[in-house]
């Protein structure tokens, strides 16, 4: 094959389907003479690089994360054992400290739900964490106990995360008595570099993951809200079981001695409705540790895939419109052929002479304009590193989730197991005194 023949095939294969040249010459690494190249091996490796290209991949260098106390250690858990209101002055607010237990180190500090929103907040500029709903002001106990189960899972999250768990604000919030909220959190990792990518996998899943999410959040919200409201109808229920049980106590009270048969019927009615409370509320309680804690929280970690997607949607429309501008500005400046306005990459001209540049098109827009072509690589990039995030958040996050919930759903049927058991052990009961009495 000729060598004209063989400039004419890199022409259609990487000129006129917009491969950039210069990563064509750094791919074939020092074998820029044609004439070593034979057809079939030139078309091989034109096919390689273009499957490389299309698949945009890179490792950029950052700072190191210098590893901390718990960066690697095992069974790391952090439990919120309770809470305590302060009263700061009588003209204050009283205030509402969580104490944490981080094992196996045995840190213990308090901090305020505030602490743990800041903390949220800061950990959100470079990596996505659940959400933390904003505090209400209630009297109501179980508002803390509800937030108490919440913030759990929350740490529990982002303790599983090494890169996360090793950052030094981690390690303050878990052991300091004094924590620091709103620092500066550069972005880091443990490696001292991170990946970027850009391919049609990736671009796939995105989209069907944007589609899953559109139509489960408003799905995992119904789901929640059903849930609460199906333990706001068994307190409801538990009520009346226990007013039922007082007023068979007070009938047993009045029937004084007129029947025997029936003040034994009263009181083991009273008897029967009041265990029947007593299970009804192991059975809110084992709702609310597990299927309500779980829903709450799953509803919560949907918010930050939203928002990653919109960050990711935000950096490609912003790739998108620089790109188009740059090529009208190119086409511009070439149909003016001013070539000392193009602001030509001189790299290039060592492989092209600059009539055979300003006779193609094709090669003219990848050698002009070299500042702008160098920031649309810092916007290619950067949007490259938030699409390579949002793929490995969202699978995690969805892993993590399907995960979570089978193990509290396995954990609610083995807790109502044993309810049913009771309940048919209160009902035998019941029948043997029945058939005494």
């Amino acid at each position: 094959m000729s060598l004209e023949q063989k400039q004419n095939l890199l022409v259609k294969e990487i000129i006129d389907k917009g491969f950039n040249i210069d990563n064509f010459q750094k791919f074939i690494d020092q074998r820029h003479d044609l004439e070593e190249w034979d057809y079939d091996e030139l078309v091989d490796v034109i096919k390689k690089f273009q499957d490389q290209q299309n698949d945009y991949f890179q490792v950029l260098k950052c700072n190191r994360t210098i590893p901390n106390a718990i960066s690697n250690l095992e069974n790391l858990a952090a439990t919120v054992v309770g809470y305590e209101k302060v009263q700061k002055g009588i003209f204050m607010s009283t205030y509402v400290y969580f104490k944490i237990e981080t094992k196996p180190i045995n840190w213990v500090v308090k901090r305020t739900y505030e602490e743990f929103i800041a903390l949220k907040n800061m950990l959100n500029k470079h990596y996505n964490v659940p959400n933390i709903p904003n505090q209400r002001k209630s009297p109501v106990e179980f508002t803390y106990i509800k937030q108490l189960r919440h913030l759990q899972m929350f740490l529990n999250f982002i303790l599983l995360d090494q890169e996360i768990r090793s950052l030094p604000v981690i390690q303050d919030f878990l052991s300091l008595d004094q924590f620091q909220p709103n620092q500066v959190i550069p972005y880091t990792t443990l490696s001292g570099d991170y990946g970027i990518r850009i391919n049609k996998q990736i671009s796939c899943f995105i989209k069907q993951s944007d589609y899953f999410l559109n139509n489960v959040t408003p799905l995992q919200k119904k789901a929640y809200k059903l849930v609460k409201q199906l333990m706001k109808h068994m307190q409801q229920q538990n009520q009346t079981l226990f007013q039922l049980s007082d007023v068979y106590k007070e009938l047993f009270k009045e029937s004084k001695a007129q029947n025997a048969r029936l003040k034994d019927c009263y009181i083991i009615a009273s008897h029967l409705f009041e265990q029947l409370s007593k299970i009804q509320t192991d059975n809110i309680k084992i709702l609310n540790e597990t299927i309500y804690a779980q829903q709450r929280f799953q509803f919560h970690q949907i918010i930050p895939l939203k928002d990653i997607l919109n960050q990711r949607e935000k950096h490609y429309n912003q790739v998108f419109d620089f790109s188009n501008k740059l090529k009208s500005k190119k086409e511009k400046l070439y149909q003016q052929g001013e070539v000392v306005k193009w602001d030509l990459d001189e790299s290039y001209l060592d492989n092209f002479k600059l009539e055979q540049i300003k006779s193609t098109p094709q090669i003219a827009f990848q050698c002009m304009c070299k500042t702008d072509n160098s920031h649309l690589q810092v916007l290619k990039n950067q949007f490259g590193q938030i699409n390579l995030r949002a793929y490995e958040t969202i699978d995690y996050v969805i892993k993590y989730a399907s995960t979570q919930f089978k193990d509290h759903l396995e954990k609610f049927a083995q807790l109502m197991t044993t309810s049913i058991n009771q309940y048919q052990k209160l009902w035998t009961d019941t029948l043997e005194n029945l058939a005494v009495s």
